[in-house]
């Protein structure tokens, strides 16, 4: 019993945040601004979801009672599955609920670090290329004026969401590589 509680106090010292959604550590204010901007976020995602409900719910009842479906009904999924997964990157990633190796956390310190680095390192490369290659695509969409075939919803608003939702991630991933680098060095 005191071995999981241990272990629960642990992974919530390992947090970047501390009681209560505060931020702790050395980037105090990048944190507050990070988390206030994933939080904004994360509900847009929220909304998305339960938009993602209702359509269906209309849909279907459309479709079973009246005959009548939605005519784009597929496209409105589509945008709000994007905006719903781009919107809860950040907040996933500051919440601890993304997948994790827990070998690595029973390493000793220095070595730990170090994975985490490595981890934080190609995330963030990862992330900034995501980043990059979005506003790319939505400027060639914009260009091209690219829209869909039934609802005719332009393309490019959707992409753009994406890079917006990279930068907080980034920046969380960025945190994450300074510290684990100062780790390492410190042992």
């Amino acid at each position: 019993m005191k071995e999981s509680s241990n272990s629960s106090k642990k992974s919530a010292l390992d947090s970047p945040l501390g009681n209560k959604g505060v931020p702790r550590g050395d980037f105090k204010r990048l944190d507050k601004l990070n988390y206030l901007i994933s939080v904004w976020f994360e509900n847009i995602a929220i909304v998305a979801i339960v938009g993602i409900i209702v359509s269906n719910l209309i849909d279907v009842i459309g479709a079973k009672l009246f005959s009548k479906p939605i005519a784009a009904g597929t496209e409105i999924v589509y945008f709000l599955q994007v905006i719903a997964m781009a919107g809860a990157l950040a907040a996933t990633k500051i919440d601890g609920k993304h997948i994790r190796l827990e070998f690595v956390d029973s390493l000793p310190g220095r070595l730990k670090n170090f994975f985490n680095f490595i981890a934080a390192l190609l995330g963030l490369a990862l992330f900034v290329l995501l980043f990059w290659k979005s506003i790319e695509y939505t400027q060639a969409l914009k260009i091209t004026q690219e829209v869909t075939a039934v609802s005719r919803i332009a393309l490019y608003p959707f992409t753009l969401w994406i890079a917006f939702c990279c930068i907080p991630l980034c920046l969380v991933l960025l945190k994450e590589l300074l510290q684990s680098a100062r780790g390492v060095v410190r042992g």
